[in-house]
């Protein structure tokens, strides 16, 4: 199985720049996640390596 990876950025109280790394559960589609996240243009896959998770190139 797959797992989704989105990253959005976002400011804090303090108004420091922050990047945050969203992983999804496994079996959520592409499409459920894009509707949830409109502005994010950063969308990567992990696939399941034996028991850790790695980058589809």
């Amino acid at each position: 199985m797959t797992r989704r990876v989105v990253e959005t950025k976002a400011v804090s109280a303090d108004r420091e720049r922050l990047l945050v790394v969203t992983v999804y559960e496994e079996g959520i589609n592409k499409e459920f996640i894009r509707r949830q996240n409109i502005y994010s243009k950063r969308h990567d896959v992990l696939v399941k390596s034996g028991s850790q998770y790695d980058f589809k190139d």
